[in-house]
């Protein structure tokens, strides 16, 4: 049993609920709109990785990012909603060739960790 607030650890459950956001689709950037319609809560969160020039997003001040559990955390947002499993090919159509969608470890400001689903950089050039 851990000690009395320590951090809880993602148990292996299924993340289509929760989304890892870093870029565009988090409240008052400019993809947000995408999002609407799914009724749910963002919680500030971070994910270890690293930022990269590359992707659709790189034109708006967007750089893609890549998952590294070696990496320093990157600030972000989770969108937890039961609306996202009737969603997510819309967002990855959204997304495109340039993202791939993949479950990752998300760390909430309270230090518990949450399994989540991300966006993460794919080499491509396409523009968005």
């Amino acid at each position: 049993m851990p000690a009395l607030g320590a951090p809880k650890m993602a148990k292996p459950d299924n993340s289509a609920t929760r989304l890892f956001v870093y870029g565009t689709l988090a409240p008052g950037e400019e993809n947000h709109h995408i999002m609407d319609g799914m009724r749910g809560e963002w919680k500030p969160a971070c994910v270890n990785g690293r930022r990269m020039e590359s992707g659709w997003g790189v034109q708006n001040r967007h750089p893609g990012f890549i998952p590294d559990a070696k990496a320093a955390p990157v600030q972000g947002l989770v969108f937890i909603s039961d609306d996202l499993p009737q969603n997510w090919a819309r967002l990855d159509r959204f997304e495109g060739a340039d993202y791939h969608r993949e479950p990752v470890v998300a760390t909430l400001e309270d230090g518990n960790t949450v399994n989540a689903q991300i966006y993460r950089v794919f080499a491509s050039k396409r523009k968005h």
